[in-house]
Formats: C-alpha cells, sequence, structure tokens
C-alpha cells in the first residue's frame, strides 16, 4: 500500500507572530470610540494551512490521565505545558489550532530523530508573508510522550526547517493528541485536565456549543456584533480574534474604525488591520468590546472559514472539550465545547 494517502495539517497559532507598526518602528496605541486603549502586542499568531497529500500519519496510541499546570507563553494569552518526549523535557504550545503535533528543529537535533522528507509534490501549502522560497518538512516517528501520567504512543510529529519556532518552545502539541481526551482548560487556575472521553451530562445538552471537525481542528459557529453565524476555527493557540476582509466587510467597519498594521507571520510580513468588535457570542455566551485583527491572508481562505476565535475570547472561561471518538478515523467529526 502506498504510504502517502491524505491529510492535511492545520498549524494556525503554532508560530509566534509580532504585530507592528506601519512604521515598522515604535508601537502606537489603537484608541477606539468606546475609550479603549490597545498596544498592539507580540506574540499574536497567524502561522499557516500546511496540506500534506498523501501522508497516512497513524493514530497515536494514549493512556492515562492528568491535571497538568499551564503557563503563558511570553507574557501572552496563549498556554505551554511541560512535557517529556524521549529523554528530553521541554516546554509545549497548547494549541487545539494545530491538527498535527510539531517538534522544534532544535529538539529533533538534541533527540537525534532521523525524519523522512515530505516530497514537494506532495506538499501545498497557504501561509502569512510570501518570504519562504518553499517550505520544507520532515516527518518523524518519536519517543514516547509523557504529559504527567499521560502516555502518548506511536505519534508521529512535523519538523518544519524553514520556519522558527518561538524561543523556548520545544514543539507544539495538536489536535492528533488533544482529541483523545476530554480536555479542560481553567484560564484562572491555569490548569489543563487530559481526561477519558465521556458524553455530555444531560444537563449540559441544552448549553453545550456544537462544534465540527475540518481539515483536523474544530469550527463553530459565532455571532459578531449581532450578525451571523459566521463559522470561526476555535484556536487556543491564537492570541486574538482574527477575521477576513470579506468579514470585515459584512459587519461595515469602516475605515475610520480600522488601524493598518504589519504582521509578522509564518513567512514573513503581511499588511492587516486592527479593529474592535462590539460583541462576539458564542453559544450562550457574549463578550465585548473585543479587539481583532482583520486579514486578507490566504491562510483563512484555505479553511474556509470566516474567522479564528482565539484566547482573548476561550480564556474569560473555563473550557470542556468533548470530542466524538472515531477509531477508524485519525480526527473526530464532530464534538462539543463547555463553557462556564
Amino acid at each position: 500500500m502506498n504510504k502517502f494517502a491524505s491529510i492535511t495539517t492545520i498549524i494556525i497559532g503554532a508560530i509566534s507572530c509580532i504585530i507592528i507598526s506601519p512604521s515598522l518602528a515604535q508601537l502606537k496605541p489603537i484608541i477606539f470610540p468606546q475609550d479603549i486603549v490597545i498596544f498592539p502586542r507580540k506574540n499574536i499568531s497567524i502561522g499557516a494551512i500546511v496540506q500534506l497529500e498523501g501522508l497516512n500519519l497513524p493514530r497515536p496510541k494514549v493512556t492515562g490521565n492528568a491535571t497538568i499546570p499551564l503557563e503563558f507563553l511570553d507574557g501572552g494569552k496563549a498556554f505551554t505545558l511541560t512535557a517529556t518526549l524521549g529523554e528530553k523535557s521541554g516546554n509545549f504550545l497548547l494549541d487545539t489550532g494545530a491538527s498535527t503535533s510539531i517538534i522544534a528543529t532544535e529538539t529533533i537535533k538534541e533527540l537525534e530523530l532521523t525524519g523522512e522528507p515530505v516530497p514537494k509534490e506532495f506538499l501545498t501549502y497557504a501561509v502569512a508573508g510570501d518570504e519562504c522560497p518553499e517550505m520544507k518538512a520532515n516527518l518523524h516517528r518519536l519517543p514516547i510522550l509523557k504529559i504527567d501520567n499521560v502516555k502518548v504512543e506511536n505519534l508521529t510529529g512535523l519538523e518544519f526547517t524553514t520556519t522558527i519556532m518561538p524561543e523556548g518552545l520545544s514543539g507544539v502539541l495538536g489536535m492528533d493528541i488533544l482529541s483523545n481526551f476530554d480536555v479542560q482548560i481553567n484560564p484562572q487556575t491555569k490548569k489543563l485536565r487530559l481526561l477519558p472521553p465521556t458524553p455530555i451530562p444531560a444537563k449540559n445538552i441544552n448549553d453545550a456549543i456544537p462544534i465540527k471537525s475540518k481539515l483536523g481542528v474544530m469550527l463553530a459557529e459565532v455571532k459578531i456584533n449581532g450578525n451571523g453565524p459566521f463559522i470561526f476555527m476555535l484556536d487556543t493557540g491564537a492570541e486574538s480574534i482574527f477575521i477576513s476582509q470579506k468579514l470585515a466587510s459584512k459587519l461595515k467597519i469602516s475605515a475610520a474604525e480600522r488601524q493598518e498594521i504589519q504582521v509578522q507571520g509564518f513567512c514573513g510580513i503581511e499588511m492587516a488591520e486592527y479593529a474592535s468588535l462590539a460583541k462576539v457570542k458564542m453559544g450562550n455566551y457574549e463578550l465585548k468590546n473585543l479587539e481583532t485583527v482583520i486579514l486578507s491572508s490566504p491562510v483563512l481562505k484555505l479553511l474556509e472559514v470566516d474567522g479564528i476565535l482565539g484566547q482573548n475570547f476561550l480564556n474569560n472561561y473555563q473550557q470542556y472539550w468533548r470530542f466524538n471518538q472515531r477509531k477508524s478515523e485519525k480526527f473526530p467529526a464532530e464534538g462539543s465545547l463547555l463553557l462556564r
């Protein structure tokens, strides 16, 4: 059997980015009519979508459950956790926006792993920025990954040799691992619980937000400023909310409400705009006056979503993620998210 079957890898949120002012110089505050002042911050992720046509990656075997302390990445909103890969302990990004786990090149070298290059004819991608002449990736069969009492075996990880992982990160824990568990995230106590899968309790069914899988990541309906619903990817690895230019036009966000910025993306600088959303609602949960980045990036176009719902929304709630288990498939087709 040809080992090249079909999988698409989403790595939005996996690479740290910097929002900078149009002059590439001093960061400028943005003042909205609601008297909110926002300073463009470091570590806002755009990432990329990488389609690996023909990589029939096996589903990893996971055992155990654990309660794991979380830390913020570089003072931002995305979380990291400590895990041990083989004999090496390191910090990994907790990223529902990554369909496949990623390992930093430095970690690969320290573990003395030899991967298999992904043939360029099987590799297509959409990235933020245009400074990568080509994307190069290696596949690695990884040693056992341990996260406290959780053990992950038979894990295949991706290494991107033409990009740089944020400093201090050994890798990214993606949905290929997380979707095997019930995932409970408490931003207030900075705790992650990885638990055996369970059905939604009857008392919570009406409050559960349906989520559906596309290309290995989870999507949900979101209303913006009372309009919608629109389709957003749910991304714990993204600092902010990102919306497409098309959605910004539908929402009638005027030029006066936007500030041009430049974003350091996965493959160089990309133009974007900063704005504020008066209301963002998912399920029965609504927040007001949230910052957003407006993108014309091919990342959103390839995924065919209206935007990305990041940590400036999700971190306001305790989250309980459930994923319907599909033994014959790498990723679940759907699931649910409870917020409180």
